[in-house]
């Protein structure tokens, strides 16, 4: 349905050693009543201050504009949903959009900050929720519409750098859809894991993942075939928008790689990886981006990192982990600082973290 463990060479700035500081930290944690909140910490020793808490219901996610002054955040209380906005020093939280009978989630916002995406799934009769479609949001005044007409599925939208391209996955397709806001032309990339796609610092390229099966033979046993084994594999590939075809960056392993992000300057891609056909938990990894000097960051397998995140100077990753091994775990935000390995917790509980812009 196609529309309409230390990391060589990352000291990173000079002196940026010197002294441990970092930008703000966003991120969603329960609060003292059970509910979902979104907080912000602006150090790794000082107390997070909630931003949310004026409507009802617990906050899903959120997104914080360009210029770091406002925060979008959803939320729901089970049946209806709701897209509020507050600025990130917590002043003039307030309703942006309602959204009743439907769970309003994933916003995304322009480069310009002039408008936003985000995904609806409305409640059917039985109180389930539907697939998602994507709509256009102005955080000026509320108004919406559908981003394509039709009943058209699609979520995990992500803006070009430069505001020219806007991509999507689109299940119905097996892949990722790339829209050129200017005059709609499209292009699909396959990508049968149904995940973001990640576009370079300079809009001229673009990461997907995409599945592939191996087969694996054991040796014969006199006139008996040796018995075929499948197994799946994700790997990463990138794309130059101006030309076609992809480049497989992943190498030719058993495993399952996704999240990629781009440093600020494109001289690198961090990623999650974890063995294709064992239980072991994601780790983080760094490669330039044409895969060369691959190399793993961290080496926990009882530890599940989530998606990794640059800060603005290009010199920590910010993640959520998880230890699969204690029944008793909860999330937890922690940074690590490329130019020497050093890993810091920023928010026991807290998942689901991301920079603060501008700070």
């Amino acid at each position: 349905m196609f529309l309409a463990l230390v990391a060589v060479g990352l000291a990173g700035p000079a002196g940026c050693g010197s002294a441990i500081s970092q930008p703000a930290v966003l991120f969603l944690r329960a609060d003292s009543a059970g509910g979902t909140q979104l907080y912000r910490q602006d150090a790794p020793d000082s107390a997070p201050q909630q931003l949310s808490g004026q409507g009802a219901g617990d906050v899903l996610d959120f997104a914080a504009a360009p210029d770091g002054r406002r925060l979008v955040y959803t939320i729901t209380d089970g049946a209806n949903g709701a897209l509020r906005i507050v600025n990130s020093d917590g002043g003039d939280d307030r309703e942006l959009l309602a959204c009743p009978d439907a769970e309003c989630s994933g916003p995304v916002w322009s480069p310009d900050g002039t408008r936003l995406v985000y995904e609806r799934r409305a409640l059917d009769a039985d109180d389930a929720l539907g697939s998602p479609r994507l709509h256009w949001l102005d955080p000026a005044d509320g108004a919406t519409l559908p981003l394509v007409a039709g009943e058209v599925i699609g979520y995990g939208a992500r803006f070009s750098p430069d505001g020219a391209w806007l991509s999507y996955v689109s299940p119905a397709d097996e892949g990722v859809v790339l829209y050129r806001l200017a005059d709609g032309q499209q292009r699909l990339l396959s990508s049968r894991v149904g995940r973001p796609a990640a576009f370079s610092p300079d809009s001229a390229q673009v990461i997907v993942s995409d599945l592939t099966l191996a087969s694996n033979s054991t040796a014969a046993d006199g006139d008996v075939p040796a018995p075929i084994q499948e197994s799946s594999r994700v790997y990463l590939y990138r794309v130059v928008l101006a030309e076609e075809g992809r480049e497989r960056l992943s190498a030719d392993l058993p495993v399952d790689d996704s999240a990629p992000a781009w440093s600020p300057d494109g001289a690198w891609v961090a990623f999650g990886r974890a063995p294709a056909d064992a239980a072991s938990g994601r780790q983080l990894w760094l490669m330039r981006p044409d895969g060369g000097d691959a190399r793993a960051l961290t080496d926990t397998p009882n530890l599940f990192h989530g998606p990794p995140a640059w800060s603005p100077d290009g010199t920590m990753l910010l993640y959520q982990r998880f230890d699969l091994s204690d029944p008793a775990a909860v999330p937890e935000v922690w940074t690590l600082r490329l130019a020497g390995g050093a890993t810091t917790r920023i928010a026991p509980g807290g998942y689901l973290p991301a920079w603060l812009p501008g700070d």
